[in-house]
């Protein structure tokens, strides 16, 4: 796909950030979060309802100008941050707006056989890629316009300055004041997530060091897109109780199914190399957002990063190395019931910062512990996501991933309102365990690999 960037613009916030506003303090699970840009796609087809002309450039005036508004009440996400500095500068240095031209494409062919490998493109710079160093902008956006009038956009934010769900409130309130419901916008919460977790003035080297390594690992993973039917998830789900857990949720039942199959692909390469047999241990983490988990619960608005990794752990058994459903579920379940207010206040002393450091680095470096890395955008709106012209007809991911996150990156995302009630799932991984995932034929009884937007 050719797509020509045709200008760059700085968004500034509509009204200067006042002076005692100047220096947002992060808290200590924001210094906690990746060093990464998180990856945003909206597809939105052309607004028949409005013929003129100049439609695409009154929809690209009416987005900066809305975006500007919207970063005076979100005016962290027009500073600039140092990856590992307890505050960020909130100097109004602002965002970058890029709009591009999608050459001689038509939005809806796209949609019709969507190319994975091609979403880059719409992307302002490089997705969940690691980033160091000072002057990092929280947020750079990118309007790409196909032929038709279909217009994409792509944006990345900096997960040291919010986690998805963050993400998803300040996108919706800048749909609300694009399409001039200002009197709905949710005002963030800016101050609740530093008060209860403060953060440490530094963090040790050896911590920042292990904790990047265990997020940053490997150099090229392709990017994979299946699609589960509510059918699909509800018999994944009955195939996944147990007496402790007889009613898995969707996210409980679709990771048991996705370790146990990618799990098979994994023991199939090794089957291959020189290595052999599976790993001994499993290690899944999934982050859990902790607004609700803590007393007196935060506000669904609350900025920043109000989230935690939960960390299940599941041995296999030599003698019977097949994967039981219902037992993964339990060790999810049990790991995200353990997450609270409680449970966190420890990593607030160096002595749990040295043991978590060196648990991480045993993790990373233990070639008999396969890690599989779960996240969700599940029930975070993002379908509702309205500029103006209505809700994006889907919201995609990322393509593959070179010198990015580690492998075995896998998203849950919610399906357009052609996915009738169904789950995206986004994979990331390496090329011959990605092979045999998409020949798995009791995988692809339930997952659809990749089908089109529009069906």
């Amino acid at each position: 796909m050719n797509i020509k960037v045709l200008s760059k613009e700085i968004i500034k916030p509509s009204s200067p950030t006042p002076n005692h506003l100047r220096n947002y303090k992060v808290s200590l699970l924001d210094q906690f979060s990746p060093s990464s840009y998180m990856p945003f796609i909206f597809f939105y087809p052309h607004d028949s309802t409005d013929p003129s002309p100049d439609h695409t450039s009154k929809i690209l005036t009416q987005l900066k100008k809305s975006l500007s508004e919207t970063l005076t009440l979100f005016y962290p996400l027009a500073g600039r941050v140092n990856d590992t500095a307890v505050y960020v500068d909130c100097n109004d240095e602002g965002v970058e707006f890029m709009e591009a031209q999608a050459i001689h494409s038509n939005l809806s062919d796209f949609l019709k056989n969507p190319n994975i490998s091609a979403l880059n493109n719409f992307l302002p710079c490089n997705g969940n890629g690691l980033q160091k160093g000072s002057g990092i902008a929280p947020l750079v956006v990118k309007a790409t316009v196909f032929e038709c009038g279909g217009i994409v956009i792509g944006l990345c934010i900096f997960h040291k300055i919010v986690d998805a769900a963050a993400a998803g409130e300040f996108l919706k309130n800048w749909g609300k004041i694009s399409c001039g419901l200002k009197e709905k916008v949710e005002i963030p919460n800016l101050t609740s997530a530093s008060s209860l977790f403060p953060p440490k003035e530094s963090l040790p080297n050896d911590f920042v060091t292990d904790f990047d390594n265990f997020f940053f690992q490997g150099t090229k993973s392709l990017m994979r897109r299946f699609v589960f039917d509510s059918t699909a998830i509800k018999t994944l789900k009955n195939k996944s109780f147990s007496e402790n857990v007889p009613n898995p949720s969707r996210v409980e039942a679709l990771i048991a199914f996705v370790v146990q199959h990618m799990n098979a692909a994994a023991a199939s390469k090794k089957k291959k190399s020189t290595k052999s047999g599976n790993p001994e241990t499993i290690m899944i983490t999934h982050p859990v957002n902790l607004r609700q988990r803590v007393d007196p619960p935060l506000p669904e608005n609350t900025f920043g990063n109000v989230i935690w990794l939960a960390f299940a752990f599941y041995e296999s058994d030599p003698s019977d190395p097949e994967i039981k459903p219902g037992d993964v579920v339990e060790r999810v379940r049990e790991a995200f019931a353990g997450l609270n207010k409680e449970s966190l206040s420890e990593l607030e002393t160096e002595e749990a910062l040295t043991s978590l450091s060196e648990v991480l680095k045993s993790v990373y470096t233990n070639e008999n512990i396969k890690i599989y890395r779960f996240t969700s955008t599940l029930n975070m709106g993002f379908y509702e996501v309205d500029f103006g012209w209505g809700k994006p007809i889907w919201f995609g991911h990322m393509g593959d991933m070179v010198d990015y996150r580690s492998k075995q990156q896998i998203i849950f995302a919610e399906t357009g309102e052609n996915g009738n009630g169904g789950v995206e799932l986004w994979v990331a991984g390496e090329e011959d365990e990605i092979s045999v995932l998409e020949n798995d034929e009791e995988f692809l009884a339930f997952a659809t690999p990749n089908p089109s937007i529009l069906s």
